[in-house]
């Protein structure tokens, strides 16, 4: 168990200085950099060494305000990522996951229409564009495609699946939800980075790249995760008729049975 813990530790270690502390310390020192070169010596490299050389040799630090400094650089550092980790799961996950505008999920159900001209039998109306980005999309059709293939409500069984399923598959899970709020995290540096474009010109690029790979890494993440999802639901789908008393006649959970399955869940509510 000690060695359980130590392992624990040493990789939630690892993971806040990948995810927050080295992101952060960065963000820190490219703060600096906007404040002291502004517009005028954005990327004057020799200018910045100087003007840094300046303040070393009229103000030198001794140990105590070297220490000083260090612990808010490092405090600065820790509330920017603390800061990136929150606006990644209040604004930047929720940006993603609105409706958008109309004219976008009309043009968007227009392509998806000529993409199944011909299909035999037609997808269903629900599965049309709901969602202005395809990391919304893809997790609104976890619950539309469940919902029409079981009759179930994700909302309601999932707290109930994830008791049922095995270990390994709720560390897969896991992990993939921390991989994808880590992209979502990228996203969220970029907002962060654009309070600078007033005084830096150059944070414009560094939060457009930032933003640009962020959402590219999140298009991957949020894949894996809502496959992982919904491969939860078809392969414990009968284990949760199971314990909720419901009889599978057709040796699978149909619309029906599922139905009744979110009345059981909802307590009749």
């Amino acid at each position: 168990m000690t060695d359980l813990i130590a392992t624990l530790g040493k990789k939630i270690t690892e993971r806040w200085l990948a995810t927050v502390l080295l992101p952060g310390l960065l963000y820190v020192a490219i703060t600096g950099w906007a404040l002291l070169a502004g517009h005028g010596h954005a990327l004057d490299l020799s200018w910045l060494i100087r003007r840094l050389n300046d303040l070393w040799q009229h103000h030198p630090p001794g140990p105590a305000a070297a220490a000083v400094a260090t612990a808010v650089a490092l405090a600065g550092a820790g509330l920017a990522g603390v800061a990136a980790t929150v606006v990644a799961e209040d604004v930047v996950h929720r940006l993603w996951i609105i409706r958008g505008p109309q004219a976008r999920l009309d043009t968007l159900a227009k392509r998806t229409e000529a993409r199944w001209e011909g299909r035999v039998p037609r997808p269903p109306q629900r599965y049309l564009p709901q969602r202005a980005t395809v990391i919304g999309e893809r997790f609104r059709l976890i619950g539309e495609r469940v919902h029409a293939q079981y009759g179930l409500s994700v909302n309601l069984a999932w707290p109930r699946l994830w008791i049922l399923a095995s270990a390994d598959t709720r560390t897969m899970i896991g992990a993939a939800h921390r991989q994808y709020f880590s992209d979502a995290a990228l996203a969220a540096w970029a907002l962060l980075y654009l309070p600078w474009t007033v005084r830096w010109w150059p944070a414009v690029l560094i939060a457009t790249a930032v933003l640009a790979f962020g959402y590219r890494q999140a298009r991957t993440s949020s894949a894996i995760l809502a496959t992982l999802i919904e491969a939860t639901v078809d392969a414990h789908a009968n284990d949760l008729a199971k314990v909720t008393g419901i009889d599978l006649p057709e040796g699978r959970l149909t619309p029906e049975e599922g139905n009744k399955i979110n009345d059981i869940l909802a307590k009749r509510a």
